[in-house]
């Protein structure tokens, strides 16, 4: 599983460091360490446990001050919640501001043709809006299909996915374990990306999959991000405090 492999990576790294700050918004959740090193992970609140209330941080208020290797195993829970908290803590290790990575837009880096079949595994619409003008050939796959027409359901994967040439996949199937079944559909792909400020920037975790690409994002303004994220802000809003970076497989 891709998680385990990032649990481990990231606890192998954590050494003595502490939570210095953590901020779990309604869109993103941040994880800053005492060495100033910063990780970002989608928020997500539904999922199993929400109705019991098993989706409540029931260390709020402290969790700041904890190893972070006490946050980092929480990847692997059931609960959506606690493992985006063990995906920023993960991320805040393995993402360090002055790690080997590449700037530059993922669409570009991707090298679409005309004559590809692209598919997106969770709908970036600035990509897919980038996308539409290189190839009319794609499909969209969503959880939410109420989020616009043309979207095909995620149990349509295994049927259209390996038709598809350029993959891109959205972090947040690590959050939800989702991220491994859908790698085993990317047969046919010559280059799979993962994308979304949740990415984490370790190659080694993919080194034995499809991913060609990882595009994700690290903290540039803590102070800034802090603000964004503690008052409901998302991607777009986050873009001022984040530098947007990639790492090749």
């Amino acid at each position: 599983m891709i998680y385990d492999a990032l649990i481990e990576r990231a606890l192998a790294l954590a050494e003595n460091h502490t939570v210095a700050d953590i901020r779990i918004g309604l869109r993103y959740t941040v994880v800053f360490l005492d060495s100033g090193s910063g990780g970002l992970a989608y928020t997500f609140q539904g999922g199993s446990g929400a109705a019991c209330g098993c989706n409540l941080m029931g260390e709020a208020g402290h969790l700041a001050g904890k190893p972070v290797s006490e946050l980092i195993p929480l990847l692997a829970e059931k609960s959506l919640l606690r493992a985006s908290v063990g995906l920023a803590a993960v991320n805040a290790v393995l993402n360090a501001p002055d790690g080997p990575r590449d700037s530059g837009n993922v669409i570009e880096a991707l090298k679409i043709s005309p004559d590809d079949t692209f598919g997106m595994v969770g709908e970036f619409r600035p990509i897919l809006a980038a996308v539409k003008k290189m190839t009319d050939r794609f499909y969209v796959f969503e959880q939410n299909l109420f989020k616009g027409p043309d979207l095909y359901p995620e149990e349509a994967i295994p049927d259209y996915l390996p038709k598809c040439d350029v993959v891109v996949v959205t972090a947040t199937s690590i959050i939800n374990h989702t991220i491994d079944g859908v790698l085993s559909h990317c047969t046919g792909a010559r280059q799979v990306a993962i994308v979304g400020p949740s990415t984490p920037l370790y190659a080694g975790a993919f080194k034995d999959t499809p991913v060609t690409l990882l595009a994700g994002s690290v903290p540039r303004d803590a102070g800034q991000l802090k603000k964004i994220i503690s008052q409901a802000g998302g991607t777009m809003h986050m873009k001022p405090a984040i530098d947007q970076v990639m790492v090749r497989v």
